[in-house]
């Protein structure tokens, strides 16, 4: 028999008690509050109520900014007035700030009433930008100082404030003019190892990078990731400091934009509750437009088959081999927008490289091409024993390969020019559009060689 310990149990294991209607209060204190968001997902709606009310304000403070809004709102309604005050007053004005965009409007209305003065001031000027963008990302309690104070006032200060968890990041020490504008950053560790009698202004460096508020969130993530940053200064078009991005943030956004593009890869619009807690009629939207879209194509691609129905009743065996130009056609059309797309998203490629791109398929997309097509050829031979129509497949690859390769790392680049997400450019939509120009090639190769 299992013996328990005081140990944190298994996620999994609190769901299945909880499924089991064991008393909450016994699980409350071994569940580990990294643990709660995803525990929260999969139980029913009644158990996270209870399961709420029962956590400490300091544990229920750290995963409420955390949840999705789908589940966030029908946690908030279990929450007393008095006790959800409490903890958003005890939220960093980052992550109240999450809170509060995460909520539907009457929510938000209600609980920003609610907040005393001074917490809604120190909240509002992280709420005046877009949750998407360096603005709303960053928090705005960072230790600043004006370049003329000397160390010593200014470790002083910066203890005594830090103390008081004034702070919500304190690597490093910022520099401001008497406008506010930030004039260099420190280490706060170098800080304290600097002598007292020197200007804060005399120690300070450039910072590496700062972004502007309305910059999007993954831009800011991708100039974190490059330049291996702790974190990154937000700055006015004045060059007035407006807070910091910490590194903790940008791998939320890493997390949450990587799910974002994989959806739009396989065609689906972005779903923000997880998969578990999402309702039926919310998948059905995301998917269903996308689906319509993908059948119209198809008609075009059954429209280009009717076309050729002359070629195809002379030689039966030409439709034999439709949908291996398809898949191979459209697989090939979709590891080259990868490619290009993951290279768009890490900052690798931009516009700029549009004829390197174009020249390095061309010679990939042959060598590929030059591959397939001896085996392709000896396969539908096997099959067939039709020469003629052998080489119709080994020829018509090799060119279909190199178009759909072109398409394929062209597409991304120009819905990127027109300002759409390369990503929108799913695997399906171009396995799709190379069906059609495969399917083109094949019977006008076959035209030209059976006739």
């Amino acid at each position: 028999m299992k013996v328990e310990t005081k140990a944190k149990l298994e996620a999994e294991e609190i769901i299945e008690r909880i499924e089991a209607d064991e008393d909450l209060r016994l699980l409350v204190s071994r569940i580990s509050p990294e643990d709660l968001p995803y525990i929260l997902e999969r139980i029913p709606r009644e158990d996270r109520g209870r399961l709420i009310r029962l956590l400490p304000e300091e544990v229920a403070g750290k995963i409420l900014p955390r949840l999705p809004s789908e589940i966030l709102e029908s946690i908030i309604q279990e929450i007393d007035r008095e006790r959800l005050i409490k903890i958003a007053v005890s939220l960093p004005a980052d992550e109240l700030s999450d809170l509060l965009n995460k909520l539907p409007i009457h929510w938000k209305k209600r609980l920003s009433k609610w907040l005393p003065s001074w917490k809604l001031e120190e909240v509002k000027p992280l709420l005046a930008y877009p949750p998407d963008t360096a603005g709303g990302l960053m928090t705005n309690r960072i230790p600043i100082f004006f370049e003329n104070l000397e160390i010593d006032r200014v470790v002083k200060e910066f203890t005594v404030r830090l103390r008081f968890d004034e702070y919500d990041t304190s690597h490093y020490i910022y520099a401001v003019d008497s406008k506010e504008r930030l004039k260099g950053v420190i280490p706060s560790r170098e800080l304290l190892l600097t002598p007292r009698d020197k200007k804060l202004k005399e120690v300070v460096t450039q910072p590496r990078a700062v972004v502007k508020p309305a910059t999007d969130q993954e831009e800011a993530a991708r100039i974190v990731a490059r330049y291996d940053l702790i974190e990154l200064p937000v700055v006015d078009d004045e060059g007035k400091l407006l807070g910091a991005i910490t590194v903790d943030d940008v791998i939320d956004v890493i997390v949450r934009e990587s799910s974002e593009d994989l959806l739009k890869l396989a065609a689906t619009v972005k779903v923000t509750a997880p998969y578990l807690a999402a309702k039926i009629t919310d998948l059905v939207k995301k998917r269903v437009l996308w689906l319509l879209m993908l059948c119209l194509v198809e008609v075009v691609v059954a429209f280009i088959i009717s076309c050729f129905e002359k070629v195809i009743s002379a030689t039966i065996a030409l439709a034999f081999f439709i949908p291996l130009i398809s898949s191979t056609g459209g697989n090939s059309g979709v590891q080259t927008s990868t490619l290009v797309i993951r290279g768009l998203a890490t900052g690798e490629l931009g516009l700029r490289d549009l004829l390197r791109i174009l020249v390095k398929e061309s010679l990939v997309s042959t060598l590929l091409g030059l591959l397939i097509s001896p085996f392709l050829f000896a396969l539908s031979f096997a099959v067939t024993f039709q020469f003629w129509v052998s080489l119709v497949l080994a020829l018509a690859i090799i060119i279909i390969i190199f178009v759909v390769n072109l398409m394929g790392g062209v597409l991304p680049l120009f819905v990127a020019r027109i300002g759409i997400d390369p990503a929108t450019i799913s695997a399906p939509l171009v396995t799709t559009v190379a069906d059609a120009i495969g399917l083109t090639i094949y019977f006008l190769v076959a035209i030209l060689i059976l006739s």
